[in-house]
Formats: C-alpha cells, sequence, structure tokens
C-alpha cells in the first residue's frame, strides 16, 4: 500500500504518553498509533453515518418505506416458513 507522509501539531502531553506508550512495545511506532487512532476515527464517522441514514434524518424520499416494505416482506417470508 501506498503512504503519505504528513505533518500534524499534536498536545504534548499527548505525544509524551504516545512516546512511552510506543518505547514499552516492541514493534510499534509513532506511525502504527497513527494509523490506528485513524482508524478508529474513520470507524465512528462510519457509525455515525449508519445511524443517521437508518434514524431516517436525511434518508431520501421514499428510501425508509423502501426499507420497511422489504423488512416487512422478509419478515412474511420468515414466519411462512416456521
Amino acid at each position: 500500500m501506498n503512504r503519505v507522509k504528513v505533518s500534524v501539531t499534536v498536545d504534548p502531553d499527548v505525544l509524551q504518553e504516545v512516546d512511552s506508550y510506543v518505547g514499552e512495545h516492541q514493534g510499534l511506532d509513532r506511525s502504527k498509533v497513527m494509523d490506528e487512532a485513524l482508524a478508529l476515527w474513520l470507524a465512528r464517522r462510519q457509525d455515525e453515518a449508519m445511524e443517521e441514514q437508518f434514524s431516517g434524518e436525511g434518508a431520501p424520499a421514499g428510501e425508509v418505506e423502501a426499507w420497511r416494505s422489504i423488512r416487512r416482506a422478509a419478515a412474511a417470508r420468515r414466519l411462512q416458513r416456521s
């Protein structure tokens, strides 16, 4: 995977904690810590987007009702098999 080098400004206390943690864990470095932090940030954004989508707020007109219809049809099929 191609990687991009970036420069960030962080709180010195946070950096000290990261460096301390990295120093105690062989094979770990600042970049790996940042990768994990950014992956967690991205996962949170995706969770928020899904919550918004499924709450019905901001969903395109008709989409919520279409999903309800699909859900009802799936439930009816499942109940018929039982």
